[in-house]
């Protein structure tokens, strides 16, 4: 298991970690809530930030966050020090108009530079919103100054 560290660390510590270092979550009120091996879950409610115009869910919002927990489900497998999305494809099902919002990603298949990503997104009553497929790239060299890596307990 890659970055193993980060499987033992407090979920609130990442969380906070998360939305200093990239806002866009802190804006849309985005939290993880479940993070395992292959696997993550957050949770968004609907909100101002969150909406287009007739009160449903923005479609590059359901974007950002199939692309942030399918990409912490990679980064639990991950080997190296960083990853990035390679392709992210989603269908849009249901208008998106009831929080709370539930986003889960997982692991359906690891190389050893490439990981396939399902997830999903379900409104407030359960219904499937979106469904995604990704792929993500591994790196073994650090591109940027804010990669995560837990300090080791």
């Amino acid at each position: 298991m890659g970055l193993p560290a980060l499987l033992t660390t407090d979920l609130e510590k990442i969380n906070e970690f998360i939305h200093a270092t990239e806002p866009i979550t802190a804006f849309l009120g985005y939290r993880l809530v479940e993070l395992s091996e292959g696997r993550a879950c957050a949770e968004f409610d609907m909100s101002p930030n969150t909406q287009r115009v007739g009160g449903v869910l923005h479609g590059g919002v359901i974007m950002a966050v199939l692309d942030e927990t399918m990409g912490f489900a990679a980064l639990t497998l991950n080997e190296g020090v960083d990853q990035v999305t390679v392709e992210l494809k989603v269908n849009f099902l249901e208008p998106g108009v009831e929080g709370p919002f539930k986003v889960c990603g997982q692991v359906v298949k690891r190389g050893r530079r490439i990981v396939v990503v399902e997830g999903e997104l379900r409104d407030g009553k359960g219904r499937l919103v979106a469904k995604a497929l990704g792929t993500w790239y591994n790196l073994s060299r650090q591109v940027g100054d804010n990669v995560y890596i837990p300090a080791e307990s």
